[in-house]
């Protein structure tokens, strides 16, 4: 993975989108993932076909999709979707994860029957 583009700590890999899904940039765990920017895109596009009625304002500014080894953080800015792969351990110790009232966050603790891995 290139040393500039791992600005996150414990980064293992990202993916860079363009608002259709196609692949601009990718490094390590997601080098060259199409796969896994197809099944991000299409959990993006549910996001946005929410009933308003259901969740008023459910435009999301960001979304995390936590494992038992590793998280998935998506964004989007300036018309780019940044997917960032991170790894919870540090020296091998697993870190715990917290997020705030406007994330959406899904738990698969368990890893079985994941998408994405």
């Amino acid at each position: 993975m290139d040393r500039e583009k791992s600005i996150v700590p414990n980064q293992i890999g990202y993916l860079i989108l363009k608002e259709d899904g196609a692949v601009l940039e990718s490094g390590g765990d997601l080098k060259n993932d199409e796969r896994s920017a197809n099944v991000i895109m299409g959990l993006l596009n549910l996001t946005e076909s929410i009933d308003e009625s259901f969740m008023p304002n459910s435009s999301c500014e960001r979304i995390t999709i936590d494992y038992e080894q590793h998280y998935y953080n998506i964004c989007m800015s300036n018309r780019r979707i940044y997917i960032v792969k991170i790894s919870k351990s540090q020296n091998g110790v697993t870190t715990t994860t917290s997020s705030s009232s406007s994330n959406s966050v899904y738990n698969d603790a368990s890893d079985s029957g994941a998408v994405l891995a």
